[in-house]
C-alpha cells in the first residue's frame, strides 16, 4: 500500500518557484496496476521521481508524505532511501531504451543491481539475470549482446528485467512504450500484466496515452497542471467520467466503431509557472462557472473511491450540483 498525503513538490527556476505537484492525495493498493494519465507538464514524471527520491537538485518536497506499508519514505536517510530503491521500489525510466550502458553486455546490466545491493557473487547474479531475461522473452542469443545490437523492443524488455531482478514489491513504469511500434507495445504490456499477476506486485503505470492506460490499469488518476482531476476504477473512469477534462480525453480518442469524429480539447495546456486561480482547467472548460475560480480542489466522492475534483459536483445524492 502506498499512501500519498498532501504532497506538494516545488521546482526552483530563474522565473521563481513552480508548483509541479500540489496537494496530491491518493492511496495505491497492493497488487494493483494504478494508471496515471496526463498531458506533458501535468506532473506525472515528477510524481515518479518523488516516490523514488530522485528529484533533480532544483526540486524539493515542500509538504506531504509518501508512506509505503506505513513508513514515510520521504523521511528516510540517504543510505536507507538507497536501499529502498531497487529492493522495494524499482523504476522503468522514461526513454528507457536510452538508459542502458552502451559498454556493458545486456546480462551484465541486468545482474548489476544484485552485485551492488545484495553483494551477490557474479556467477549467481548472472544466473538470476539470465532467468529474468528469459522470463521477459529474451533468449540466450541476446544475453551477451550490447544494447546497439538489439531492437527497441528488446532493449525495453532488458530494462524491465533490470527493474525486476531485485524482486521489488512496487514497479513504476514511466512511459514504458515510448517509440515502440504497436505490436511490440502490445507484447510488452502483456508481459507486464503477466508479471504483475505472477509476482503479485504493484505497478504504477504512467503515460499520456489514455487508451493504453485504460487497457492496463485497475484504477486511474487523471492529472492536469499538477493537480488531480479524477480518480476511480477503470470502469468508473471510462463509463462514468464526470470531470470535463476526463471527458475531453475520452472524446479525443479515435474509435473505429464511433459515429462521431474525435474532438480535440480546446485551448492550450495550463502554464504551471502562472496557473489560473481555482480550477486549473477553467480556461479550457466549456462548462466553467465564475465560481470555478475559487475552487479549492476538495474531492467530490461519487461512488466508493471514485473522486471528481470539479466545482460542478457539489451537493446532491450523487454528488452533482442541485
Amino acid at each position: 500500500m502506498i499512501e500519498i498525503e498532501d504532497l506538494t513538490v516545488i521546482y526552483r527556476t530563474r522565473e521563481g518557484k513552480i508548483r509541479a505537484l500540489e496537494n496530491i492525495n491518493v492511496d495505491i493498493k497492493s497488487n494493483e496496476i494504478f494508471g496515471i494519465v496526463g498531458e506533458s507538464g501535468s506532473g506525472k514524471t515528477t510524481l515518479a521521481m518523488t516516490i523514488m527520491g530522485l528529484l533533480p537538485r532544483n526540486g524539493y518536497v515542500e509538504s506531504g508524505s509518501i508512506k509505503v506499508d506505513g513508513d514515510d519514505i520521504l523521511k528516510l536517510k540517504p543510505e536507507m532511501a538507497r536501499m529502498v530503491r531497487g529492493k522495494v521500489i524499482s523504476l522503468v525510466f522514461q526513454g528507457a531504451m536510452n538508459s542502458l550502458n552502451p559498454l556493458l553486455k545486456i546480462e551484465d546490466q541486468v545482474a548489476e543491481p544484485l552485485l551492488i545491493h545484495r553483494s551477490t557473487n557474479r556467477g549467481e547474479a548472472l544466473r538470476r539475470a539470465r532467468e529474468t531475461l528469459e522470463l521477459m522473452g529474451l533468449d540466450s542469443f541476446t544475453w551477451k549482446k550490447y544494447p546497439h545490437e538489439l531492437s527497441g523492443g528488446m532493449k525495453q524488455r532488458a530494462v524491465i528485467a533490470t527493474a525486476m531482478i531485485m524482486k521489488p514489491s512496487i514497479i513504476i513504469a514511466d512511459e514504458p512504450s515510448t517509440a515502440l511500434d504497436v505490436i511490440t507495445q502490445a507484447q510488452l504490456m502483456n508481459i507486464l500484466k503477466e508479471l504483475q499477476k505472477m509476482a503479485r506486485i504493484t505497478i504504477i503505470f504512467i503515460s499520456h496515452d489514455f487508451p493504453l492506460v485504460s487497457e492496463m490499469a485497475d484504477r486511474i488518476m487523471i492529472l492536469y497542471g499538477g493537480k488531480p482531476s479524477e480518480i476511480g476504477s477503470n470502469r468508473q473512469i471510462l463509463s462514468e467520467a464526470g470531470h470535463p477534462y476526463t471527458k475531453g480525453l475520452i472524446n479525443s480518442v479515435p474509435m473505429i466503431s464511433a459515429r462521431s469524429k474525435p474532438e480535440a480539447i480546446p485551448g492550450e495546456p495550463v502554464n504551471i509557472k502562472n496557473p489560473p486561480a481555482g480550477c486549473r482547467f477553467k480556461p479550457r472548460c466549456k462548462m466553467a462557472l465564475d465560481s470555478c475560480g475559487s475552487y479549492d480542489y476538495s474531492p467530490k466522492i461519487i461512488e466508493g473511491d471514485h473522486m471528481i475534483f470539479c466545482k460542478m459536483f457539489e451537493g446532491g445524492k450523487d454528488g452533482r450540483s442541485t
